[in-house]
């Protein structure tokens, strides 16, 4: 096998890694903020810090690595490459969300019973007062029973019916996990006797021996009841009662203490993001050049489309690995109750990073290491850019640092001084503004406004947005060979690309819908998105965190908290719990399994829109490449590359993803709190919005590209893209000679 194929073969696997790496980060984005407690403003400017690093270096690196060994430059940038992806992960290790020391003097001091409930003479009023009963008790039945009259007889040793008793949902034969109740089952017997007294005017015998039961359970029980009260206090759900939702307060400023904010975090992230950038500045600026000097330049379209191709199904697997690790909780042991489905699902997105920063080291070292081979043999490589190599002959090798950087100067000069090269670039730079701020948020927009949960969010952006860019991608070069697509008839067909993206982008503003998340919102509204009702004044629901349920009607509410429940009963295994004794809700019972999602149709009508747009936008990447590729001269390939990329992180990658997080925070209706009261993630979005911003923002930018495309089209009447130039020419008929002799047999 010729050397040039295993150069092709390592540099096109790093420029797939690295493409994993670039989608995996978006994939990561929503984990992290919901982790950290980042809003989207601020992780739009963490994810623009590798433009940081990636603008004052490329075009230094871009002029002076072209002067030397190509291969080694590539490989030491993909090597720094790999190991920011290792940095990536560490904030998880650093910054551990795990156990924290806290007091809970001041709930040992309620859970402890006084004397007077101890009492065998207990009044009912005595053992109500009991904070444990208050908080299990619904607000109209304690109220009732605290207006009784007090029975003063003695408390009569209480009759167990049986510690399990059927559950209201009928599923009679499943057992009730009790992780999150204290003796649940002998409150519900309590509460049955209680219903009984207020209706049918009884004894109070049965009532008071049961609360008094449950009272004398919990004398010597403390540390039990305390682990209990925690778990539920560490639940990624809400519910009514001042116990144990005091704990939870107590638990946040223990986190707080310990970390006062998410600084740190977004400091690792930012620093290792800004070496990402100085790394990925390598392969694209020298690593396409190096391949036109050694590959001929009738079959640059198809290579170039393959590569592409290549490079686009790292995207492809990026956004598969997203989806495997968004199946893992990101402490690997979930909480009862949550499952990937949840809005508030934190996914494992450390374990990505780990994974294709261990395997992109072997090609990179690889890279670095490659062989050029004998001078003039067959199998040899041009690793050094023959252009630059014969300027050197011509001039003096001792000059001064001045003197190279007036050619600095001029060759910079002479690039900026093509039309068609500024015309491309800015045509490039709108379509970078536009897309990466879209596709860094687009997970979230997809998971608030059509509820599809992150890991099949991921997996649908694999298989209908980056297939389609990747398919569009070799289409567009086999085209651009067959067609022989050269000057105008290039320009023309990029520009007729850009017009049809334009198009399916702007019909996606129409397509809309209300999923369980936005409907909690809509349900809201009259209350400026105040969720606190005369039903649950009492529930300290303040901290509750977004964690959506509905009742068997499906009206959906912000927590079982909101929603007035005082108890989570789960069946068996069975990761869905029911909430029970719901005061705000007809019925008393609300689920997840209540919440039927009714955004199917909208999410394929949305996705049919997806798969061509994106097939369409990569038909246009070959022929864009090698226009620009060709409007500069050959000697200033690699200096244009840089240039170009320099101008694409600098006014397109770089603002993007902080315009669409202002964009996206703006259409923010409720906010989580931070430890210092400011904003952290957003729960919930304005659905219309969010929708209507987000795709106008995005057509507005590429129809100014649009423009750019036909002021190309206009000035590329004489651009050759397609046939050898002479001189090169020559180069390549002189290589094939030397091929010819190498395989000739000696005389």
């Amino acid at each position: 096998m010729e050397r040039i194929y295993i150069f092709l073969a390592l540099f096109s696997f790093v420029f797939f890694l690295e493409a994993i790496g670039g989608s995996y980060i978006n994939s990561a984005v929503q984990n992290i903020e919901r982790q950290f407690q980042m809003s989207s403003r601020t992780s739009g400017f963490m994810i623009s810090a590798s433009d940081f690093g990636y603008i004052p270096c490329v075009v230094f690196i871009a002029h002076f690595g072209s002067k030397g060994n190509r291969a080694r430059w590539i490989g030491a940038g993909a090597i720094l490459v790999s190991i920011t992806y290792l940095m990536l992960a560490s904030p998880n290790f650093l910054f551990p969300q795990g156990h924290h020391d806290i007091n809970t003097t001041a709930v040992a001091a309620q859970l402890k019973p006084t004397a007077g409930q101890l009492s065998p003479n207990s009044t009912l009023r005595e053992l109500l007062s009991y904070q444990l009963i208050r908080d299990r008790m619904p607000h109209d039945t304690y109220t009732s029973l605290m207006n009784l009259e007090d029975e003063t007889t003695p408390i009569e040793k209480y009759n167990i019916t049986g510690k399990n008793p059927n559950p209201t949902n009928g599923i009679a034969a499943v057992p009730i996990n009790n992780a999150y109740t204290i003796d649940g089952w002998l409150i519900d017997e309590a509460l049955i006797a209680a219903n009984d007294v207020l209706a049918n005017g009884t004894s109070q015998n049965t009532l008071r021996s049961s609360l008094s039961l449950f009272i004398n359970r919990r004398a010597n029980t403390s540390d039990k009841d305390i682990k209990k009260l925690r778990i539920s206090a560490a639940a990624p759900f809400t519910f009514c009662g001042k116990l144990t939702n005091s704990l939870r307060a107590i638990i946040k400023n223990s986190k707080c203490e310990e970390q006062s904010s998410n600084v740190y975090p977004f400091m690792v992230f930012f620093f290792s993001l800004l070496l990402l950038g100085i790394g990925r500045t390598v392969p694209w600026s020298l690593g396409v050049p190096l391949l036109d000097d050694n590959i001929k330049k009738k079959s640059l379209p198809a290579y170039f489309g393959a590569i592409s191709s290549i490079r686009v199904l790292g995207p492809i697997c990026g956004y598969m690995i997203g989806s495997f690790c968004n199946k893992f909780y990101y402490t690997l042991h979930p909480p009862n109750g949550l499952t990937p489905a949840d809005p508030t699902w934190i996914g494992a997105w450390w374990m990505g990073f780990l994974f294709i920063g261990t395997i992109a080291l072997f090609p990179s070292t690889a890279l670095f290491f490659f062989p050029q081979g004998k001078q003039g043999s067959s199998s040899s490589v041009q690793l050094h850019d023959v252009h630059k190599e014969k300027l050197k002959k011509t001039e003096e090798d001792d000059r001064t640092l001045g003197t190279k950087l007036k050619d600095f100067g001029r060759s910079v000069k002479t690039v900026l001084s093509t039309k068609i090269y500024l015309g491309s670039v800015l045509g490039r730079v709108c379509d970078i503004l536009a897309f990466k701020g879209y596709i860094v948020f687009l997970p979230k927009y997809l998971e608030n406004h059509f509820g599809i949960p992150q890991y099949l969010v991921h997996r649908y952006m694999a298989m209908f947005g980056v297939f389609g860019f990747g398919l569009g991608a070799a289409t567009g070069g086999y085209i651009t060979q067959k067609l022989k697509l050269n000057g105008r008839r290039a320009a023309m067909f990029v520009m007729l690309m850009s017009t049809v993206n334009v198009c399916l982008y702007s019909a996606k503003i129409f397509i809309g819908c209300d999923s369980i998340v936005n409907s909690i919102g809509l349900n809201n509204r009259d209350t400026n998105y105040n969720f606190t009702r005369s039903c649950n004044s009492e529930c300290m629901c303040e901290n509750a965190r977004l964690y959506p349920v509905c009742d068997s009607q499906g009206f959906a509410y912000f927590s079982p908290c909101h929603a007035g429940c005082r108890e989570a009963k789960q069946y068996g295994s069975d990761p869905i719990l029911d909430f029970t004794s719901c005061e705000c809700v007809k019925g008393g019972v609300v689920s997840k399994k209540f919440c039927e999602n009714t955004c199917k149709t909208s999410t394929v009508v949305f996705f049919l829109t997806v798969l061509p747009g994106s097939f369409v936008a990569g038909l246009g990447v070959v022929p864009a490449m090698l226009i620009l590729l060709r409007s500069v001269p050959p000697e200033s390939r690699s200096l244009s590359l840089g240039l170009q990329g320099m101008a694409v992180s600098l006014f397109g990658t770089l603002p993007s993803p902080i315009i669409w997080g202002l964009v996206i925070d703006a259409a923010c209706l409720v906010w989580d709190k931070t430890c210092n009261g400011a904003r952290g993630a957003c729960s919930i979005y304005h659905p219309d919005r969010l929708r209507v911003w987000m795709h106008l923002l995005y057509v507005v930018i590429r129809m100014i590209a649009l423009i750019t495309d036909i002021y190309v089209w206009k000035h590329a009447k004489h651009l050759n893209i397609m046939d050898e130039p002479a001189s090169e020419e020559k180069d390549n008929i002189r290589r094939n000679s030397i091929k010819m002799q190498a395989v000739q047999p000696d005389p």
